[in-house]
């Protein structure tokens, strides 16, 4: 197991404090470790959700659901990844968008929205940091999907003009 400050570190949305051991323990001293057995959910979209999540040991899979209700894997992702999700519930009180599905048994640091926001108004450089890289995160997603939904797009239309 990765200790929490080692694990932070590795963590793009902690980037900014890297090198600041102080600040990093503000952040781990409130990430709960919490197990999940094989084949079990961690996260269901369409819940609500005031949790962020860190993986720390195991292997997940990000499920969507089609509008029939079919799930489908948007992708694996390891401990070793540094891989982190469920952040947006830092910020707002949303339901989740995706499903986060434990294909091994997993382990990871949580972080409460409630939690999280007391350490912010203690040291609001903190919080400025990560919701800075978070929305970066989610402006390159945003990015993505706006330009496969340009190649899916011309793919139809090329389709129905190829006919």
């Amino acid at each position: 197991m990765i200790e929490p400050v080692k694990r932070l570190e590795t963590i793009s949305i902690f980037a900014a404090f890297k090198n600041d051991r102080p600040t990093l323990d503000k952040i781990a001293a409130i990430m709960h470790v919490e197990h999940f057995p094989q084949d079990s959910y961690i996260i269901k979209e369409g819940d609500s959700g005031e949790v962020m999540f860190i993986l720390n040991k195991g292997t997940i899979r990000i499920e969507k659901e089609t509008l029939s209700n079919d799930k489908f894997t948007v992708v694996n992702l390891r401990d070793d990844m540094n891989i982190f999700f469920g952040e947006v519930a830092l910020m707002d009180n949303d339901v989740r968008s995706a499903s986060v599905f434990a294909i091994t048994p997993v382990e990871c640091f949580s972080i409460r929205k409630t939690d999280f926001e007391r350490v912010c108004d203690a040291d609001p450089r903190i919080g400025y940091y990560v919701i800075k890289e978070i929305v970066k995160s989610l402006s390159g997603r945003l990015r993505k999907t706006t330009q496969d939904s340009v190649n899916l797009i011309a793919a139809l239309i090329s389709d129905e003009s190829d006919n």
